[in-house]
């Protein structure tokens, strides 16, 4: 008997043998494994955009917590602008004040000029020459002073008569010493330009 190989007698025969069967399950499997791969990704997809999401929820609520931080810090420095103003100009008022002062005291100029001269001949000028006294002990008065220099002014008809009055009344041998002479104007400042002391 010659075999039936019809597409139906070989479909029959693989049915009756369960060789369908087996491949169906064995296709089963296969789809699931694969299903179940994919389910896998995409639940991993999911936890990656969720993570992703709440990262992203967080740096805008950081964001919209500095905002609100500076927003309400220029509030602030909006609200104290008309106080740092008047603070500002009454700084610049008392400035100003201390400025006129302290041009006022510039004119000022205090400066100590010994003047030993009682008798001043007529046609007599003043001249000034700085005395030292080097050598000046500790313990004599004004000692450091002297060391340092004092201003002094005496008479004479010409700067050659008031060195020879300089050498003098100041002489080398006692241990002065006297510096370059010129003529001294004495300073003068008018009533306008003194400054008015207050009391307080």
């Amino acid at each position: 008997m010659q075999d039936d190989l019809s597409p139906a007698a070989l479909w029959t025969t693989l049915y009756t043998n369960g060789t369908i069967t087996g491949v169906a399950l064995l296709g089963l499997i296969v789809i699931v494994v694969v299903l179940g791969f994919q389910l896998e990704a995409i639940f991993s997809a999911c936890r990656y955009l969720m993570a992703h999401r709440q990262q992203l929820i967080s740096a805008q609520q950081k964001i919209e917590g500095d905002a609100r931080h500076a927003l309400q810090t220029v509030m602030s420095i909006d609200e104290s602008l008309p106080e740092l103003r008047e603070t500002i100009a009454t700084l610049a008022h008392e400035y100003a004040k201390l400025d006129i002062k302290a041009t006022a005291a510039r004119k000022l100029h205090i400066r100590e000029v010994v003047m030993s001269e009682i008798f001043v001949q007529p046609g007599d000028r003043p001249y000034l020459a700085k005395v030292y006294r080097p050598k000046a002990e500790p313990d004599e008065p004004m000692a450091a002073e002297w060391r340092a220099g004092r201003d002094h002014v005496l008479y004479g008809v010409d700067k050659k008569a008031a060195a020879i009055r300089f050498a003098q009344r100041y002489p080398a041998e006692h241990g002065f010493v006297v510096g370059p002479i010129s003529v001294f104007d004495i300073p003068w400042n008018s009533p306008s330009e003194l400054p008015t002391l207050n009391a307080g």
